[in-house]
């Protein structure tokens, strides 16, 4: 029952889950969990062959969900695919499409968090976010992490700051290798160290789900990344 209420968690708050092969961090795909069954889960599945025969091929899949403040992680065993029938498939069509069914877990992990799960990108990303205030003018900032509810950012010491509660719209995140995540921002804290530009924290602000989609692919591209720099450090 415990099990059944974390996936239930899951699809209550229709959240993108990352599904991995075994524990490989190079090999996942990015979706959303359809249905719980009596005794099993299905989940969408859309992508390439070669993607689809990776997964297929692992003895075990790791899903692991976000869902606001709390990492929701499952094992899932005795998957399969069953594939979407098309009528005349365009040649560009033809990939793997359907739902994947698992057997329900026996166990799952849920990791309660104070905020959304952070990340901190790396400084070869040139991370900045671009804030826009009421009151006129354009402002570029460090971004220093980053999460599905919101992001900090070094806001510029020669502007002034904006008051808590109040709403940057029109903002936006940029980084290398990522196309441009459009944004509304509201304030919730402002930090201020000696000799240092204020630290702006903020959360998202009546953000659509598609853009979510882009910060949390960043947020896990950032995650998988630094896992990959642990490992070849240890």
């Amino acid at each position: 029952m415990a099990v059944r209420s974390l996936v239930r968690e899951l699809i209550g708050a229709n959240a993108l889950v990352a599904v991995y092969a075994q524990e490989d961090a190079d090999t996942f795909i990015v979706t959303r969990i359809l249905a719980l069954e009596a005794d099993s889960l299905e989940l969408d599945f859309t992508g390439d062959e070669a993607r689809l025969q990776d997964l297929m091929r692992a003895p075990f899949l790791t899903l692991v969900g976000v869902p606001g403040s709390v990492k929701i992680q499952f094992r899932l065993e005795d998957v399969q695919l069953e594939r979407a029938a098309r009528r005349n498939p365009a040649p560009s069509d033809l990939g793997a499409a359907g739902t994947l069914t698992a057997r329900l877990p026996a166990t799952g992990w849920r990791v309660q968090r104070r905020n959304a799960f952070r990340v901190k990108p790396p400084e070869e990303d040139g991370a900045t976010v671009t804030f826009r205030p009421s009151r006129g003018g354009e402002f570029k900032g460090q971004l220093t992490d980053l999460s599905v509810g919101g992001l900090a950012a070094l806001w510029p010491s020669d502007a002034p700051e904006p008051e808590l509660g109040s709403t940057l719209r029109h903002c936006r995140i940029d980084a290398r290798d990522i196309a441009p995540i459009p944004c509304d921002l509201r304030v919730v804290r402002v930090d201020h160290a000696e000799g240092m530009p204020a630290r702006l924290s903020c959360e998202f602000y009546a953000m659509p789900q598609t853009v979510a989609r882009f910060v949390q692919l960043y947020v896990m591209d950032i995650e998988k990344r630094a896992r990959l720099a642990a490992n070849r450090k240890g």
